[in-house]
């Protein structure tokens, strides 16, 4: 792979697989995401996107601040089991991280319609609030609240709505070398933070017992980035993401723009995480 610029290559944002068209379309209302139309994907542009030979791909575009939540419905494709999400430590763990400037508003308006991953929100020992759930689709997601002086100024624009945007996907990884390797040398992006997380808030907010957690963020020319997470403890379970299949409720793409990338192409990252490389 030939890597790309990091001045002008960045995250979009991500695309889920959707096991039923709709079902989340109540969650998107409550998040203000705004509805941008629909793509049909057949063919060639199938194949090239997905790897399917067969059917068809309706994807429904959403963006949510300035980034993209896109949800795909599959149509004329074999069915699959639709496997237990597990727990974070999971190596096909995935979520979105959702900024918001009130975090108790934010957690309370969300409740009804999710599965709440963390016990309830948390602060964590630098300040900053988080709150992990499952949506209707079984898709993880996180609301994060930075404190004043965290995260980019962007979150601290006045009057700003209740859900303001993606900072991140995170994803579980089984070697922070070999993916700092892949993100960072081969496709460009640079290395924001690298912090290690533990303690009895983290344990909540995980949903798992003594976690530690090595985290990296990576960017690139947008504030949109990825973040590794990399458990110490308890370790990495598999399969990893490169068992889901497009038309699993947990396959999901990362959404990155490349002006050099043409008609697009597909990646896989060492733990089986894929990305959707578009110009």
């Amino acid at each position: 792979m030939v890597a790309a610029q990091g001045q002008s290559l960045s995250i979009q944002g991500v695309a889920f697989s959707l096991p039923e068209p709709g079902c989340l379309d109540p969650l998107l209302d409550v998040l203000g995401a705004i509805d941008q139309g629909q793509s049909l994907l057949e063919g060639e542009a199938l194949q090239r996107r997905f790897g399917l030979n067969k059917g068809r791909a309706i994807v429904s575009h959403h963006r949510l601040g300035r980034e993209c939540l896109d949800y795909v419905f599959f149509e004329g494709v074999d069915a699959v089991s639709h496997p237990d999400p597990g727990p974070a430590n999971s190596l096909w763990f995935q979520h979105v991280a959702i900024v918001v400037s009130d975090m108790e508003r934010a957690a309370d308006q969300l409740m009804p319609l999710v599965a709440p991953i963390s016990e309830a929100p948390q602060w964590l020992p630098n300040g900053v609030a988080a709150w992990k759930f499952r949506n209707a689709a079984g898709h993880a997601m996180e609301l994060l609240w930075f404190p004043p002086g965290q995260g980019h100024p962007r979150w601290h624009q006045d009057d700003g709505p209740l859900f303001q945007g993606l900072d991140h996907t995170a994803i579980a990884i089984s070697d922070s070398d070999r993916s700092l390797l892949f993100y960072g040398v081969d496709l460009g992006l640079q290395l924001r933070y690298a912090t290690l997380n533990q303690g009895v808030e983290q344990e909540r907010l995980d949903g798992v017992i003594n976690p530690r957690v090595a985290i990296h963020g990576l960017s690139g020319c947008s504030p949109c980035g990825v973040e590794f997470l990399r458990y110490l403890s308890p370790s990495p379970l598999r399969p990893s993401a490169a068992a889901l299949q497009p038309q699993n409720a947990l396959y999901a793409q990362i959404l990155v723009q490349d002006p050099s990338a043409g008609s697009g192409r597909l990646l896989c990252d060492p733990d089986g995480h894929r990305l959707w490389i578009s110009s």
